[in-house]
């Protein structure tokens, strides 16, 4: 694992459509290798890793984080914040958050609310000012982003923790994607797309699909189980046990071809399954399978413990068997794939 890049875009700052600080790691990627780029209307980053007159894939990860932005200043020097994306309603509370002001200036400042039962709103954050004058004059104001301010760091057993995880896991993966094949032959034209605002509606994903138009999606995601200790026969999420296979979730069911096709490489290559299912949420698969004449999508991810909070913790392992089964997966794509999961006569 490259934990120095993965830290790069855990630390970097991306709430849903101001997703630059993780958009320029990729983009110098993929000046690095000389490579194609593209941009759909949102800022999705659409990154061609090849030319090929093979089919079109399309490898999507989304660049953006759940979060807050700025809703007023309160004149004792309050800042009014409002949640971007699904925050964990535990995550509202004493948390140390950074303000990116327009300017590009960094604040740190200290999260709190007001909780009633389990619900917890009224969210402020406190930066030590005294009056609305000391928030302005620190250059903050309404619409500024507001993200965890957590480290990433490395823990005992090749695990990791830092803020982002959903979904950096995907956007490293896509780097190693980049780094592994830029020069590989394929059978396949291999899109690396980098989407924007998954949290606040499956956004840049949608936008981007419709921009490329391919035969095929591979979504990267994360999740974590609700329980984090349960190592039981229910939890299909389990860090050090392999990526996820997800085959069902509130906006896609994965074609059972293609599930078969994920586990006849998986199952060549000797990387261990976990087949889940989500009882609730999407990815971007949702919306991309649904675009054009729709297009056969499936989502994978290594998992994670505890997730739209303020840090996530993975296995290093885990990741790495994502990024050797989508190399696999895209060194045995080809036309005959494409037909074989399109044809619905047998």
């Amino acid at each position: 694992m490259d934990f120095a890049l993965l830290k790069a875009l855990s630390e970097a700052d991306a709430i849903a459509a101001s997703e630059q600080e993780v958009r320029d790691i990729l983009l110098a990627e993929a000046d690095r290798f000389g490579k194609e780029v593209q941009f759909d209307g949102l800022g999705s980053v659409l990154i061609r890793l090849n030319e090929s007159h093979g089919p079109k894939i399309m490898v999507c990860a989304h660049m953006d984080e759940v979060g807050f932005m700025v809703r007023s200043i309160s004149s004792s020097g309050a800042i009014d914040a409002i949640p971007i994306g699904n925050v964990r309603m535990a995550a509202r509370e004493l948390q140390p958050v950074r303000i990116t002001t327009r300017s590009g200036k960094k604040i740190n400042g200290l999260l709190d609310g007001e909780r009633q039962a389990s619900d917890v709103s009224k969210l402020r954050v406190d930066i030590g000012a005294r009056s609305a004058e000391e928030v302005t004059d620190a250059g903050v104001e309404p619409g500024d982003r507001i993200a965890f301010a957590t480290p990433c760091s490395e823990l005992p057993h090749k695990r990791v923790m830092g803020k982002a995880f959903d979904d950096r896991l995907g956007c490293y993966l896509l780097v190693t994607l980049l780094r592994e094949l830029h020069q590989t032959p394929l059978d396949a034209e291999v899109w690396l797309v980098a989407s924007s605002s998954e949290e606040v509606g499956l956004r840049g994903g949608q936008t981007a699909a419709r921009k490329l138009n391919p035969d095929l999606a591979i979504v990267l995601d994360t999740a974590c189980w609700a329980k984090n200790f349960d190592y039981g026969s229910d939890n299909h999420r389990q860090i050090g046990n392999g990526p996820m296979l997800v085959m069902y979730d509130k906006t896609l069911i994965a074609p059972p071809r293609l599930v078969e096709w994920v586990e006849e490489t998986a199952g060549q290559n000797a990387i261990p399954l976990q087949r889940d299912m989500f009882s609730n949420g999407g990815t971007d698969g949702g919306a991309i399978h649904l675009s054009g004449n729709g297009i056969p999508t499936v989502v994978l991810g290594p998992p994670t413990r505890h997730g739209h909070c303020a840090a996530s913790i993975a296995d290093a392992d885990d990741i790495d068997l994502t990024h050797l089964l989508l190399v696999a997966l895209l060194k045995r794509s080809n036309a005959n794939t494409v037909s074989h999961l399109t044809d619905f006569r047998c």
